[in-house]
């Protein structure tokens, strides 16, 4: 069976989806892979790597209206060409629109990957929520990364049977052998030592919560003078959360490391001495599954997690023995 994954999110390009997507199709082995997605700086180098084709396209339109629509025509030809089997869809709007109305003309199965943040945004629009819903009624079958995403997809009032939960899984086999120069040279070079860190892996959004770690840093620099809290990573609120270190005058304390490569980061989880992730829902932006948290754990690095509703954890079901605030 060939089936072809549509969407915008792919390594390159580095992220949580992006990096469920990629695992997903290399380490699978139940039918042949292609994908459909956007060009990539760096991505001729990574596409010839693998062992799956890559197809990049622009996949919106910049002339017609709704911009979804090209996507149905690249969609169409890749199945014809690729001689596809079923359709993947990687992101429930716009993808989903896109193949929704191409299942009006052709008869081909669908299924959906749904991550959280993808099916409760669309709720805050009548419009985009009704799309949205008949995507999700159309598909085959839909896949959730969390249980806390097919809740989600519960209270939507899809069929509980329809639901299949695929968790995340960490790169167990990237982890490399603890290698005790380089963490001391990278201390050094981040003025750590004899320090104690603080760690938050993840892009720079205000869900994600590093900046109400930042602030918490003032109270509790007064009983741990010796706390450095590193955060790992880059996004559009650096801006935002640099001014907070800037105005708060904790740039001794507080260090915001971007670019950090795949091969590089285990070393940051192995310096760090707690794990803080502390995600919250802005309006229905919320962290559906950290998959940090099972990195962190890899490593053997306690965590601190942000509860995003009442009976709601991004953190896995690994065990969690207490839970505490700021």
């Amino acid at each position: 069976m060939k089936v072809l994954l549509v969407t915008f999110e792919f390594p390159p390009r580095r992220g949580g989806m992006e990096n469920y997507y990629y695992n997903l199709l290399r380490h699978q082995a139940d039918f042949e892979g292609v994908v459909l997605t956007m060009p990539q700086p760096q991505a001729e180098s990574f596409d010839r790597r693998q062992n799956f084709k890559i197809i990049r396209r622009p996949l919106l339109s910049s002339v017609f209206w709704p911009r979804w629509i090209k996507l149905s025509w690249l969609i169409a030809r890749t199945v014809k060409r690729e001689k596809i089997d079923r359709l993947w869809v990687g992101d429930v709007l716009p993808v989903g629109a896109a193949v929704w109305l191409l299942k009006k003309f052709y008869k081909i199965r669908y299924f959906v990957s749904t991550h959280g943040l993808d099916i409760m945004l669309p709720q805050k629009s009548l419009s985009k929520e009704k799309l949205m819903l008949k995507v999700l009624a159309g598909a085959e079958f839909i896949t959730a990364n969390s249980q806390f995403t097919k809740k989600e997809l519960l209270n939507l009032q899809l069929p509980a049977d329809k639901i299949a939960v695929i968790y995340p899984g960490a790169a167990v086999l990237d982890r490399p052998m603890d290698n005790s120069e380089k963490i001391f040279a990278l201390k050094n070079k981040l003025s750590l030592s004899g320090k104690t860190v603080l760690l938050t892996v993840g892009r720079l959004v205000k869900r994600k919560g590093q900046d109400k770690v930042i602030e918490a840093m003032l109270f509790l620099l007064k009983q741990r003078p010796d706390l450095v809290y590193l955060i790992v990573g880059d996004g559009p609120e650096k801006p935002y959360f640099q001014s907070l270190i800037d105005n708060f005058k904790l740039n001794d304390r507080v260090k915001i490391v971007a670019n950090v490569s795949n091969e590089d980061l285990p070393y940051y989880y192995q310096l760090a001495d707690l794990f803080v992730l502390t995600a919250r829902n802005i309006d229905g932006d919320v962290e559906g599954f950290g998959l940090v948290y099972l990195e962190a754990a890899q490593f053997g690095l306690p965590a601190v997690a942000g509860r995003i509703k009442p009976d709601s954890w991004p953190i896995p079901r690994v065990r969690r023995i207490s839970a505490g605030r700021f």
